[in-house]
């Protein structure tokens, strides 16, 4: 019977593999015969591609059934490798179809297939880092209607915000530490609204300033940030801003904007219309990519909303928990076990996020009765003067004034979570903040950063209940979440078992590593680590 087993599923995978070229092949066609953008293309992709994922999804399911029948156990070494590597190509495919089923489901009415979509576009510079992605410097409308975009307007969120404080009496009182160390007695506002590292909450604020300021009401909300720009002029190839003379690439992107934006600039004197242009040229490119940039486009946009370089928010319940399902929700939002988030935010009118470099340290130390005596720290260094070299020093003044990075760095951690300590590397300097968001509970502290000078921060804190025991086997799981906007950052974490217990198994985001205690990557997205530990022999 494994034999027959074998036999079907091997027919089974080719199957697949068959339905899948099909599929592309029918994509292929669409692209060279229709006209329209790839947006307006988009029920007749999934019309034409719908029987294929259905054969495949069947297809899937009969080898699923076939590989529940073989088992693991009485396998020969050789059948073991191959049914490894079967288990392997199933959950590609199936997650594969999976996520085409959920595109089916949400991209249609995000589209504004189901009648027209109005969204607020937020342009975050996260060059000057807030907690979910930077300063709001520019802020869009766009109205899409089956697949076409029927309206986009961008705006100078400055200009917006200025306007507002001018013509309203109106005083919302700003989170403490954004008034203590940015605002001082300015009114809380759309330039600064996303103080919560939770993008569904940020996405609400910014709407609610842009309704006070005479905004109208829209569906939903689209996070975007200089890094979002980056990597599709990295996918795009480079465009020319033929008013200004100037062709913007993914290494200069950064530069041109700010030197365009920053001061009143023709034509038009508008502060903005530098960033207005420059993203109907990407816009163009992104729309009707040429044939061979379709597949780097998907894997680039994939990989922005992975990377919380691109966040989204629907006011429809439906739509955002698809939204959630996909990764784009930049929300927070902790499971068992044990959390940790690390929140940096620019409070000092400087773009040296751009120079700024870090590297996070974690250690874990679990007990035996179940906690966890968490010692996490932050380095941080100002390196401006290789930055400066070859730019304009006017730019340079506007941008980083005198060097002074002013940070404000918070941790999320599990709620009733006990603060031991908080130091640099001198003495110890205290919390500023103590408080409950989100579920979770909020250490936060103010620190300063001359140019060219390095500073390091460490939290030492108790999580009660970190471990999930059961008899003689322990199982932790650390979720650690990455801000928006940040660069992909350098972390070393260790645990340290109990006395007498031993980590006996290691994943992190589902893939198994050697049973280590200690573990280096980079938090470019969301990471899920987990330990299996049982009592030495």
């Amino acid at each position: 019977r494994m034999v027959i087993n074998l036999a079907e599923i091997g027919q089974g995978a080719a199957g697949i593999g068959v339905e899948g070229v099909r599929a592309a092949e029918e994509f292929a066609q669409i692209r060279t015969q229709e006209e329209g953008t790839l947006p307006e293309m988009t029920m007749t992709i999934f019309e034409r591609t719908d029987p294929h994922f259905a054969a495949i999804e069947a297809r899937l399911a009969a080898v699923d059934a076939l590989r529940g029948e073989l088992g693991d156990g009485g396998l020969l070494p050789s059948v073991r490798s191959a049914v490894r590597e079967l288990d392997a190509g199933r959950q590609t495919v199936g997650e594969l179809v999976a996520n085409y089923r959920r595109a089916r489901a949400f991209v249609p009415e995000f589209l504004g297939f189901l009648g027209p979509k109005t969204y607020l576009i937020l342009a975050h510079n996260n060059a000057e880092l807030l907690p979910t992605g930077g300063l709001v410097t520019v802020i869009g409308t766009l109205r899409v209607e089956d697949g076409r975009i029927e309206q986009l307007d961008f705006e100078d969120a400055v200009e917006f915000s200025r306007r507002w404080r001018l013509s309203s009496d109106i005083y919302v009182e700003p989170p403490a530490p954004l008034k203590q160390y940015l605002l001082k007695d300015f009114t809380w506002n759309l330039d600064v609204s996303n103080w919560s590292p939770d993008f569904p909450t940020s996405a609400r604020e910014a709407q609610r300033f842009f309704e006070l300021g005479g905004g109208f009401p829209v569906d939903g909300v689209i996070g975007i940030n200089v890094s979002t720009l980056e990597r599709l002029l990295g996918v795009t190839g480079p465009v020319t801003v033929d008013e200004y003379g100037v062709t913007v690439t993914s290494e200069n992107a950064f530069d041109l904007t700010e030197e365009h934006t920053r001061v009143p600039f023709e034509p038009k004197g508008d502060r903005k219309e530098f960033v207005a242009l420059l993203a109907d040229l990407v816009l163009e490119r992104v729309l009707r990519p040429s044939p061979g940039m379709w597949s780097p486009l998907v894997d680039a946009i994939q990989d922005l909303g992975n990377e919380k370089n691109l966040l989204l928010f629907a006011h429809d319940s439906g739509q955002q928990e698809l939204i959630r399902e996909f990764g784009w929700d930049g929300e927070v939002n902790s499971s068992s076990g044990d959390y940790l988030m690390l929140v940096d935010a620019s409070v000092n009118s400087t773009k040296l996020n751009v120079v700024l470099e870090q590297t996070i340290d974690i250690e874990v130390r679990l007990s035996s009765a179940g906690s966890a005596r968490t010692v996490v720290t932050v380095d941080y260094a100002n390196n401006l003067a290789p930055w400066v070299e070859g730019r304009d020093p006017e730019l340079v003044r506007r941008l980083m004034l005198e060097g002074l990075y002013g940070g404000y760095l918070r941790l999320f951690v599990p709620e009733g979570s006990r603060i031991v300590s908080v130091r640099d590397e001198h003495r110890e300097i205290g919390l500023e903040e103590f408080g409950e968001e989100l579920g979770l509970t909020v250490f936060g502290r103010f620190f300063a950063l001359p140019r060219d000078t390095r500073q390091r921060l460490v939290f030492e804190y108790i999580v009660p209940a970190a471990v999930g025991t059961k008899s003689d086997t322990w199982h932790y799981r650390l979720e650690l979440t990455k801000q928006p906007g940040q660069k992909p950052l350098p972390v070393t974490l260790r645990v340290v078992p109990p006395e007498r217990m031993e980590i006996t198994s290691t994943t992190a985001n589902g893939n198994a590593y050697a049973a280590d205690s200690e573990l280096e990557f980079v938090l470019d997205r969301d990471w899920t680590l987990e330990f299996e530990l049982s009592r030495r022999s």
